[in-house]
């Protein structure tokens, strides 16, 4: 929940604004890019673990989709819920009611991230839940390298099909969506300290030019120009 300031970002190939008392959502794993920024950000994050969400989702008996929006207006519905469960969050409320609002809080996000049941049939339904275990997978071995036609077996869809609704769903193809994966996992270890060669094998990457590359494309600055800004004092 957004407290402060207004930002700009693209996410899932789209752009989205968030204003004080808005809600932001975010999938685990999900890249986005702030584009602009008014005013000082000050914002709570609620995360829920996955197998809660999944347990909400099997219970509401809501298959998964890409979500619909990944920014709620305060006044939006389908917010109301979410922003309950953080206003209790800030305000230390009563432990029984927070039970309360998080369920409420899961329906909500499930309705965000779920097709309406019984409605959603046929290829779409099928290249909705092929991309989510090709992600999943993904997710599970981005510092491996896995060749498209495994991944397709995998998610049981063809190989053309699985490229344009992976872009389509998660906003990247599968390729540039493992290089993020791995960049910001570049990013923790270099905030640790750990040395750029050794990041860039701990990663996926085969040798340190190719992490200073995506490293610079992505984050327009160098891995070492990042490790020493997170080095000073």
């Amino acid at each position: 929940m957004h407290l402060a300031g207004r930002s700009h970002w693209v996410s899932g190939g789209e752009e989205w604004s968030s204003e004080p008392g808005s809600v932001s959502i975010k999938v685990p794993g999900e890249v986005a890019v702030e584009r602009a920024r008014e005013g000082r950000l000050d914002f709570q994050v609620v995360l829920f673990d996955a197998a809660l969400v999944d347990e909400a989702r099997a219970a509401l008996e809501r298959p998964a989709v890409v979500p619909r929006t990944r920014s709620l207006d305060r006044h939006d519905e389908l917010a109301q819920p979410l922003l309950a469960l953080h206003r209790h969050l800030l305000d230390a409320g009563p432990e029984p009611a927070l039970e309360e609002a998080v369920c409420n809080a899961l329906r909500a996000l499930v309705d965000v991230m779920s097709a309406p049941r019984d409605t959603e049939t046929g290829r779409r339904v099928r290249c909705t839940a092929a991309v989510a275990r090709a992600r999943a997978l993904l997710d599970e071995r981005f510092t491996e390298t896995i060749g498209l036609e495994a991944l397709a077996m995998h998610a049981r869809l063809d190989k053309f099909r699985l490229c344009r609704a992976f872009h389509e769903q998660v906003g990247l193809p599968p390729h540039a969506y493992v290089t993020h994966r791995r960049i910001a996992l570049a990013q923790d270890l270099l905030a640790r300290g750990m040395p750029q060669a050794e990041v860039a094998a701990r990663v996926g990457f085969y040798d340190q030019s190719l992490l200073h590359r995506h490293f610079k494309r992505i984050l327009r600055v160098t891995p070492g120009a990042f490790a020493r800004s997170i080095a000073q004092p």
